[in-house]
């Protein structure tokens, strides 16, 4: 089987800086910043399922987009009204369950909650 992939969002570090306050989440989201996202530096969230911290970098971040487009393109994840990877460009597309799935891959690496 030969993979075909698109690039979805070409400067994925310009993208977050502009648009991660648009990203909120609801008090049923599982991870939730400690202060507020610092992309300069990091960013400590807390799990509030079993109350675990993680600092994260930007890279974690990066990463996190990257592994959200992989799984709704490959249709392992329905999160919001999500259909394709090139949803997530528009922030307007983000609900409150995509964000939780983007902050628990920024934290766990995969989507464990829901």
């Amino acid at each position: 089987m030969v993979a075909i992939t698109a690039q979805i969002i070409p400067d994925a570090e310009a993208w977050l800086r502009e648009n991660i306050r648009d990203l909120t989440a609801d008090s049923v989201c599982s991870i939730h910043p400690v202060d507020e996202i610092n992309l300069d530096a990091e960013t400590t969230y807390i799990d509030r399922v079993d109350d675990s911290t993680k600092t994260a970098t930007m890279q974690d971040h990066v990463n996190a987009l990257q592994k959200l487009a992989d799984l709704i393109g490959a249709k392992q994840l329905f999160v919001g009204e999500l259909k394709s990877p090139t949803d997530l460009i528009d922030p307007c597309n983000w609900d409150a369950e995509v964000v939780d799935a983007f902050r628990q891959l920024v934290f766990h690496g995969e989507v464990i909650y829901g």
